[in-house]
């Protein structure tokens, strides 16, 4: 899995590898191929791109997450003196033709987007293969001149996939059928997919290949937590919503809708079972570390909402 990092100063021996390499940096030919970046210059650079950015530089490494090994970057800037923001994406010549450069263009939309810029573009040389890339990404051809085309995006138009999640008895769900009355997005139950209405559950595989194929539509708002699918979920999601609230109001939640009949439950439930009472009393303990952990993870390109009340979520939809 493909995700962001921000790199410490003593990173920055990556950068100088990569921008010293002839093949990672051929698609710079005709501004003079590769760029020196030597140690003497890091600090100062750093201090510009990741300290003092002043909300007008993004950097931020490309980091294959399963082998822990660094393979690109991706950052955007405003220029000042046509004011637009300009986007890069760089990947190290070694692990390209991975869909590396894909995933890293998407993460530096979500991550523009965020931030609150409403046009992306990018400038590449005529002959750069990696326009094709950015037509792939949804960028369209704004003009081209002899040397250059100039490429942008609007990330008003990005598509919202959204996830809610936290606690049982949090109020995830009312939050979620408000959401969808809201903004007109699908609504999709975690709880809906998994239980069937017999009281038996599906299997592992029918759950993922029906998840699956929610997660490959354009939109939709995801209302459950099901901790293992959680890291998918957060990689396609654009936005989350988390119900971190004490444990004593979730049990009050998950108690008072017992005997009513539920959208996300295919059954009523009769009573307060043992086993999901005592997973309410453990979920700080057993899910929320994991949660805060993708919630660090994703913080640079995901929209994330942490709600410690039902009153500050309601307030949140009424705003």
């Amino acid at each position: 899995m493909i995700t962001i990092y921000m790199p410490a100063l003593q990173d920055l021996w990556f950068r100088q590898q990569f921008m010293a390499d002839e093949a990672t940096m051929s698609y710079n030919t005709a501004w003079g191929g590769t760029i020196p970046f030597p140690e003497t210059e890091w600090e100062r650079w750093y201090e510009s791109w990741l300290i003092h950015h002043e909300n007008k530089r993004f950097y931020r490494y490309l980091k294959n997450s399963e082998t822990n090994t660094f393979v690109g970057e991706i950052a955007y800037h405003y220029d000042e003196e046509r004011f637009i923001w300009l986007a890069d994406v760089i990947v190290a010549s070694e692990y390209r033709g991975k869909g590396y450069g894909t995933s890293g263009l998407q993460l530096l939309c979500q991550a523009a987007a965020k931030n609150g810029v409403d046009v992306l573009r990018d400038d590449i040389a005529i002959d750069n293969p990696a326009r094709a890339m950015f037509l792939k990404a949804g960028f369209t051809e704004e003009y081209r001149t002899d040397e250059i085309v100039m490429l942008k995006k609007n990330l008003a138009d990005l598509p919202r996939r959204i996830l809610v999640i936290g606690s049982p008895g949090a109020g995830k769900s009312t939050f979620s059928r408000k959401l969808r009355d809201k903004t007109g997005l699908p609504l999709y139950y975690l709880d809906m997919i998994f239980h069937n209405s017999d009281r038996t559950t599906v299997s592992r595989d029918d759950f993922d290949e029906k998840l699956s194929e929610i997660l490959n539509t354009d939109e939709w708002i995801i209302d459950g937590n099901y901790q293992r699918t959680l890291p998918l979920r957060f990689e396609n999601c654009t936005e989350v919503f988390f119900f971190d609230l004490p444990v004593d109001e979730c049990l009050q939640g998950a108690e008072a809708r017992i005997g009513q009949k539920r959208e996300d439950m295919p059954w009523i439930e009769e009573e307060f079972d043992p086993e999901f009472r005592q997973f309410i009393l453990d979920f700080s303990k057993d899910q929320l570390p994991r949660i805060y952990q993708l919630i660090e993870l994703y913080a640079d390109t995901k929209k994330i909402v942490v709600f410690y009340s039902r009153q500050e979520a309601d307030a949140w939809l009424e705003a």
